[in-house]
């Protein structure tokens, strides 16, 4: 432990003479990773992912429960920097308002919370303030808050390099959701400090993923086990109807293996799991057909490093 402590300090000091920064602590936070609106259970709550780079906050996709989450693990809600919606589902989107107007109520007032999202996520951002409005001009004019809507500033964004700075480069790709248009919806990727770490947002089968997260240090990929998708559906309603939409819409468990073992990950981490209530040895041995490599199954508040 101390010659770790000891080269982590002199890695420190070398990056300091170098004029470049010293490598930061890097975690991922599982908030939510059930995968759909419903809910069945306090098991699970709706897709939410944090990823933390020494005190930088980013935000990937805000389902019910996202506040709450966050301030469980202690992350203050205040210093969310940057949050990626992947596309505007209601189970990736429900905490968003909420989201916004708690940061504002716990103290946000130095510095703007960068929104990036597929179009129609400016349009979302305007329509949240105009429902908080007149809790917005009571509390600035009574408790001399800043204006909210000056401290987010939310961006539609396309195919590309969306944002860019001397610690993280992070890269959206469009995949594709049924029954989103083309370009509506999202997966995420961060280069930072020579590692990567890719989240699929939700999308069916799509092999130019794997060319996206190739060599990715972790993959975070939804995931659907069909067979037990029919009982999950009849539960809810609409039975045939539903089955046949999740499981088109979505990425088997076992191609989810194949995205990551042509991507050549060295980690695949299951999220956005449907339904939910599948045992995590049946999700680890479906993925671990078409991939050798390490699975881990997310839950909700775990925290996972990258090292």
């Amino acid at each position: 432990m101390m010659k770790k402590s000891v080269a982590m300090l002199a890695q420190s000091h070398l990056a300091i003479a170098a004029g470049t920064p010293a490598p930061q602590e890097i975690n991922i936070v599982l908030l939510g990773t059930k995968g759909g609106p419903s809910l069945l259970n306090t098991a699970r709550l709706p897709q939410a992912t944090a990823l933390t780079i020494g005190d930088k906050i980013w935000l990937i996709d805000a389902g019910y429960g996202a506040s709450l989450q966050l301030v469980k693990n202690g992350i203050p809600l205040r210093n969310i920097n940057t949050i990626l919606l992947t596309h505007l589902h209601s189970d990736h989107i429900l905490d968003y308002p909420s989201l916004l107007m708690n940061a504002w109520a716990s103290g946000l007032k130095d510095h703007t919370i960068q929104v990036y999202g597929p179009p129609g996520t400016q349009a979302m951002t305007k329509a949240s303030w105009k429902v908080f409005d007149r809790d917005i001009t009571l509390r600035m004019e009574e408790e001399g808050k800043p204006d909210p809507r000056n401290l987010v500033k939310a961006t539609d964004i396309g195919q590309g390099v969306i944002y860019k700075d001397e610690l993280v480069t992070i890269s959206a790709l469009k995949v594709p959701h049924s029954p989103f248009p083309d370009g509506e919806a999202f997966a995420y990727r961060f280069d930072t400090q020579g590692k990567r770490i890719v989240f699929s947002g939700d999308t069916s089968w799509f092999p130019p993923l794997a060319t996206f997260a190739q060599g990715a240090d972790i993959l975070v990929h939804e995931a659907v086990h069909v067979p037990s998708v029919a009982k999950l559906a009849n539960s809810i309603g609409n039975g045939k109807t539903l089955a046949e939409a999740i499981a088109s819409h979505h990425t088997t468990i076992e191609d989810v293996g194949k995205i990551a073992r042509e991507a050549h990950v060295k980690k695949l981490v299951l999220s956005h799991l449907v339904p939910a209530t599948v045992a995590d040895d049946v999700w680890q041995q479906e993925a671990m057909k078409n991939y050798p490599g390490p699975v881990i199954v997310g839950h909700d508040n775990m925290t996972i490093s990258v090292p």
